[in-house]
């Protein structure tokens, strides 16, 4: 009996329910969010035991693509301490998915993933107006990244995050705390350099200009412009003007993020075929990026481009292909490790060879869960607002949408958000 249980050992590893993302997406794209929302509920027995992570990230996703800022964070908080617990039991758990399928032992996501976990939790603060508890998701991102790029020997390229330095900035910014807002704009602008390189993605004029006018402000002009080179190109408003002015800062979620797939090769051998599979990530760019800030008031209509800021898909495959010869190493392991296990449960030939190809068929596979409900872009524009009401509306791809209403006071700053996912 032991040759048969072993066999069903593997078979049902990596069996286990999953949820319908393409029902959650379109309650999502119909604006339906309390559908949504109830379908998330009702479906949590569809993660399975191994997955409960990414129940925890798609129900903070998805409440706060509704508006329940708070609630959305209470599960980002949730996301958060687990994923730490299980990251920190990792190396342990890793020993028994070499035997069997990394799908018996729990999702414990990528690390570009749990570092959104702390940059989306800083956006719903900002969204409440509670930039004390953003500024402390925005250092807790930068924290976890650096224990992440101290852990590996080769250092992964996403060891900081461009647009959470950004946020920081904007955000000690608008708390008068001009110090550290240079701080961050000048950090933010070397990763955006590194990012520029590894992910394709533009130095945002805005974050120049911002940068530009705190270094006027704080006597580090010079500083500044040693990175950004000729400054008579950028044109920013002074300091002392815009105190006399509001903000509006929209962050748009576009797209939808990269869905891993599994890729597989096999080598012949005397007893039978022996398959390494690992994961890759298919990309679905969105169809439309060309959008605008529009802020309409009695005497005037506003218009801005917006700016990529983080472009997740390719984050996250220069992350996996970062740590692809970590994953083909452990692959490799697996498959050897179910050797040694075979040969010594059995010596017959003919089972071995059996093993080798129901496991090349049937068993082993690419471990492709990941964090689906996740944009696949965040772009952003900002404008600065003479005091008082506004209409705020978003051009995307020829057309205007309402976002709401906004009244804005001398140095106050609004933060809002916008959904094309």
């Amino acid at each position: 009996m032991r040759i048969p249980l072993f066999f069903l050992l593997f078979f049902f590893s990596g069996c286990a329910p999953s949820l319908d993302y393409k029902m959650l997406n379109n309650y999502a794209r119909l604006d339906d969010c309390q559908q949504a929302v109830a379908y998330l509920e009702k479906a949590s027995d569809s993660y399975g035991k191994n997955k409960k992570l990414l129940y925890l990230l798609d129900s903070a996703m998805i409440n706060m693509r509704c508006g329940d800022y708070d609630k959305s964070n209470h599960f980002f908080h949730s996301a958060e301490e687990l994923a730490e617990k299980l990251w920190t039991k990792s190396i342990s758990r890793e020993l028994t998915s070499f035997v069997i399928s990394d799908y018996t032992i729990p999702y414990d996501g990528e690390d570009f993933e749990r570092a959104q976990i702390n940059l989306f939790s800083a956006i719903n603060y900002a969204r409440l107006g509670d930039y004390e508890d953003a500024l402390v998701e925005c250092r807790r991102l930068d924290s976890l990244l650096s224990m992440y790029n101290d852990k590996y020997e080769q250092k992964n390229v996403f060891k900081e995050d461009a647009f959470g330095r950004y946020l920081s900035g904007i955000l000690y910014e608008t708390e008068g705390n001009l110090s550290d807002a240079y701080i961050d704009y000048y950090k933010a602008f070397k990763t955006y350099e590194d990012y520029a390189t590894y992910y394709g993605t533009p130095m945002p004029s805005s974050l120049v200009k911002d940068l530009l006018r705190v270094a006027d402000a704080t006597d580090r002009f010079d500083d500044a412009r040693s990175i950004v080179g000729d400054t008579k190109r950028w044109k920013w408003p002074g300091q002392k003007d815009v105190k006399e002015q509001g903000k509006v800062v929209l962050i748009n979620f576009n797209g939808n993020s990269p869905v891993k797939i599994s890729n597989k090769f096999t080598v012949p051998t005397s007893r039978g075929p022996i398959s390494i599979a690992f994961p890759s990530y298919k990309v679905s760019r969105p169809s439309c990026r060309n959008s605008q800030l529009i802020v309409k008031s009695e005497d005037q209509t506003l218009r801005t481009d917006t700016e990529i800021v983080e472009d997740i898909n390719r984050i996250a495959v220069k992350n996996l292909d970062d740590r692809k010869g970590r994953v083909i190493t452990k692959a490799i392991a697996r498959a050897v490790a179910k050797q040694v296990a075979v040969n010594q449960l059995t010596k017959d030939e003919n089972v071995k060879r059996l093993f080798n190809i129901i496991n090349t068929i049937a068993i082993e596979r690419a471990d492709t869960r990941s964090w689906q409900t996740l944009p696949g872009e965040i772009w952003l524009a900002t404008h600065y607002l003479p005091p008082g009401k506004h209409q705020v509306y978003f051009n995307y791809c020829g057309r205007d949408q309402y976002v709401e209403d906004i009244e804005v006071k001398a140095g106050e700053t609004k933060i809002l958000l916008v959904d094309t996912m």
